[in-house]
């Protein structure tokens, strides 16, 4: 498997090389052939040095290696590190070193301390000689307004990093000119308090949104840098700064400067909340102007929302989008289909995120407590909200499904091992767990029984995540069909957001999609939190900031029920609408920890339907069934195989059981990455994080 995913990845490479050029603002400079003189003497070179650093820092093509873009990408690590999934190939370990507790001052593969400075240091560069570069009178003609541009636009780039480095590590030295490296004193910079950072990133955010046009319209320049970016990432950090982890956190008093200084603020700042809702305001009114709108694409609610992360190439919702050349490679590895079908099955998710969606009536389904987690008991059961009608009973026949391209009945169309179209009429009625859930559910993941078209075969497809064995191969088989448990899926759900249904996985045709790193949700969810927090109870603007994110799939309004009416009641709500509104986009590892409720989020069981019972499960639920007669087996010996390793039955008798996937763990000091001990070691006036 590890052999024909390096084959593939190695033809991904050659493939962008080719498409990298539809967009001239990401040309490359030869980095290798070209010193930093050279590149400052020539514009088209320089204009390539600012594509190099897009690509650096904010998009993801198979020219990429960094581990930061693990963080901001379509294969997010973070989302592995919580409580939102699990990647189970080769690189599992070091999202379960978190999970685990693992991480060490020597060891965070989730961190990126030197990378982010070294890109620091090459925008401040830019920043600094892009204006003095010499134009022709023809070039000033071309270039003479760009050149300004591309400077805010490197100022962009640098906040961002900044932005990363204070998610990752909060208080960090705030460098703003290039340094010396032969001087190793000027290179011992102490930590800058975290509001320091702050400011600094929404007036370089200020400046650059004074210059940049509020979007930019044609093709050719999708997902470059726009004032509505600038704003959408001032919005961000602001709510960051806000939030309890940065905002009056008295566990953080100690973390002091060698000279006394105080990095982390210790009184709680309640203005904070109104500069970000402020600031999300601005950035939405400037989308608005600019024609950035919720998207409406697509004739049903679930569409609506699917469609968005699918066919975007030209999102209206997108502020601003990494450029993907992986399109069909994330159809291929994410997709839960098994590998006769085309699919590699990379993530699997987490019960605990499907306990986050609502009914459909706008319910939660379970109880929360005043910090919007749900109460687990010890057997890893929550508790059932009584107004939501939610049941984990029995089942219930549903008349038809939405495959991504079209409703259709509920059978089950495939190919058995010998090429037979099979056809199950009636077999696959739904858990009630899930009937009835938001529309969102449909659209970003799969479960037993959902399902999801395979192109290769223009079939219609039920996902088998249930446990069985079959004869011909003597192995265990999570999905349909493919006997390599590297590749199945383990938790019973897989993966639906980004991929697309018409992808035809298996003969690797299919279309680029784009990854948004800003949309205008987000900005509408910022508002509603920020001002959330800063009144003492919600008032409309809180409901309609919220409430525009849920019309798009036709969840209804808030407030429902009561409490909705009350600060917590929509503390609760707006977290949990940040769950699964930006689920597999990178938020919700840095939301429970700005949020402070690590503890309880990230330190409980990761949970899973009982998709890899033990043979002792099997073995006990066969007997229970009668599938296991000593008779029968002693008159015909392939009785007893047939009976129960060909039997689903066997596996969805024991699938519908919370069981528990990793055991994960967290402490305090978990808040926030060490900063590496080897660069503590060269810089003597840096200080550690809390508990390392």
């Amino acid at each position: 498997m590890l052999k024909n995913y390096k084959l593939k990845a190695f033809a991904l490479l050659l493939l962008a090389g080719s498409v990298l050029g539809s967009c001239d603002y990401l040309d490359i400079a030869p980095a290798e052939i070209m010193t930093e003189d050279k590149i400052f003497q020539d514009i088209t070179l320089a204009q390539q040095d600012l594509g190099s650093m897009y690509h650096d820092i904010i998009k993801w093509t198979a020219l990429n290696s960094d581990d930061r873009l693990l963080r901001d990408g379509p294969f997010t690590w973070t989302g592995c590190a919580g409580d939102e999934s699990i990647d189970h190939w080769g690189t599992t370990a070091p999202t379960t070193y978190f999970k685990l507790g693992g991480l060490t001052t020597g060891y965070n593969p989730l961190g990126d301390w030197s990378w982010n400075y070294a890109l620091v240091r090459k925008a401040t560069n830019f920043i600094n000689k892009i204006e003095g570069v010499p134009l022709t009178q023809s070039q000033q003609q071309t270039y003479g307004t760009k050149v300004k541009q591309f400077k805010q636009e490197a100022r962009f780039l640098r906040a961002y990093m900044y932005f990363d480095l204070l998610r990752q590590y909060g208080a960090v030295p705030l460098i703003t000119e290039v340094q010396d490296i032969a001087d190793i004193s000027g290179a011992q910079v102490p930590r800058d308090p975290v509001n320091k950072i702050v400011d600094f990133i929404c007036s370089e955010l200020d400046e650059a949104a004074s210059v940049l046009p509020d979007t930019w319209s044609d093709d050719t320049n999708y997902g470059r840098i726009s004032k509505a970016a600038c704003l959408a990432l001032k919005a961000r950090t602001l709510l960051y700064a806000a939030s309890p982890l940065y905002n009056g956190n008295t566990m953080y008093k100690d973390v002091k400067n060698l000279d006394g200084t105080q990095l982390f603020p210790q009184t709680y700042d309640k203005e904070l909340w109104k500069r970000a809702a402020d600031a999300a305001d601005a950035a939405i009114n400037c989308c608005l102007g600019a024609g950035i709108q919720m998207s409406l694409s697509g004739e049903n609610s679930i569409n609506k929302y699917e469609k968005m992360f699918y066919s975007n190439t030209s999102n209206p919702e997108f502020i601003l989008a990494s450029i993907q050349t992986y399109g069909i490679y994330e159809d291929v590895s994410c997709n839960s289909h098994s590998e006769d079908k085309g699919g590699w099955g990379r993530f699997s998710i987490m019960q605990n995120q499907v306990d986050a969606y609502e009914t459909a009536d706008g319910h939660l389904p379970f109880l929360m407590d005043d910090d919007g987690c749900i109460i687990y008991d010890s057997n890893g059961q929550p508790t059932v909200n009584p107004e939501s009608n939610y049941s984990e009973s029995g089942f219930t026949h549903v008349d038809e499904l939405w495959d991504g391209t079209s409703w259709q009945p509920c059978t089950n169309v495939y190919k058995d091992l010998n090429g037979a179209v099979v056809n199950d009429m009636g077999k696959y009625d739904l858990y009630n767990m899930y009937v009835n859930r938001d529309p969102r559910f449909y659209a970003s993941l799969t479960f037993q029984g959902a399902k999801f078209r395979n192109a290769t075969e223009g079939l219609e497809r039920c996902y088998h995540f249930a446990y069985w064995r079959n004869l011909e191969y003597y192995t265990y088989w999570w999905v349909d069909g493919y006997p390599n448990v590297n590749t199945n899926n383990e938790t019973g759900y897989g993966l639906r957001k980004f991929m697309n249904p018409v992808a035809d996985i298996k003969n690797w045709i299919g279309t680029s999609s784009n990854y948004p790193l800003f949309r205008l949700a987000e900005l509408y969810l910022i508002k509603a939190e920020a001002l959330n927090e800063y009144y003492e109870s919600p008032n409309q603007d809180v409901y309609d900031a919220i409430n525009e994110v849920r019309s798009r799939v036709e969840m209804p309004d808030l407030p429902i029920v009561s409490e909705d009416n009350t600060k917590i009641g929509m503390r609760k709500r707006i977290r949990n609408e940040r769950r699964v509104e930006l689920f597999f986009e990178g938020h919700r590892f840095w939301d429970v920890r700005r949020w402070k409720i690590g503890d309880k989020c990230f330190g409980i069981p990761n949970y899973r339907m009982n998709a890899q019972p033990t043979e002792a499960e099997i073995m006990a639920k066969a007997n229970e069934l009668g599938y296991t007669s000593m008779t029968d087996n002693a008159n015909n010996p392939d009785y007893w195989w047939d009976r129960v390793w060909n039997s689903r039955d066997v596996g969805l008798q024991i699938y519908y059981k919370r069981t528990v996937d990793v055991n994960c763990v967290f402490s305090d000091k978990m808040y926030l990455f060490p900063i590496p001990q080897g660069d503590i070691n060269k810089n003597l006036n840096l200080v550690q994080n809390y508990g390392w």
